[in-house]
């Protein structure tokens, strides 16, 4: 274990493991700014978070259309679906201020169990190969059961085999508990 350990550190190399780009459709400027800001607070010089509006859920400022439903005043963004279009809405009067229930709903999207960069590198660098919200000895050993295979699994740089690079970008993520 501890040879494995090691073999893990000295695999590291130093800069930043990539970047995760959220795609996400703001309408107007206070959602954007929002939006921009949740993002800055969770990205990390090792996993810059950045946000790509070409697609997406789209974010509204209250209800879209000519027909949209009123808000429960207790509710701070409620999600709708139609067909394969997803929209997330946030209550103009709602509970919390727009920068919180941003947060709020772009957590629930993310799947981050809390709005922290720990929670952002976890969720969005891939390296949670298991998906049970951890990067551990378990996720290693699904990237080195794949590792020297053309597949997608494992492969966290995206140029479709494992490979040594895909060892380096976990090695960066990993961290012992």
């Amino acid at each position: 274990m501890a040879a494995l350990l090691a073999a893990l550190g000295a695999a590291a190399l130093s800069g930043p493991a990539g970047a995760a780009s959220v795609k996400l459709r703001p309408q107007g400027e206070a959602l954007t700014q929002a939006v921009r800001a949740a993002l800055a607070a969770i990205s990390t010089p090792e996993l810059p978070v950045t946000l790509d509006t070409s697609g997406g859920p789209l974010l509204t400022l209250g209800g879209a259309g000519p027909s949209a439903a009123p808000f429960n005043p207790d509710v701070a963004a409620r999600l709708f679906v139609s067909g394969t279009e997803r929209r997330i809405e946030f209550n103009p009067r709602g509970p919390l201020p727009l920068a919180e229930a941003v947060q709020d709903a772009l957590a629930r999207e993310l799947g981050l169990n809390a709005w922290t960069p720990a929670a952002a590198r976890t969720a969005l660098s891939g390296a949670d190969l298991n998906g049970d919200g951890r990067i551990d000895l378990a996720d290693l050993a699904i990237l080195m059961n794949n590792y020297g295979k053309s597949t997608t699994t494992g492969d966290l740089n995206q140029d479709r085999r494992v490979d040594d690079a895909d060892l380096r970008l976990f090695s960066q993520q990993y961290s012992q508990r």
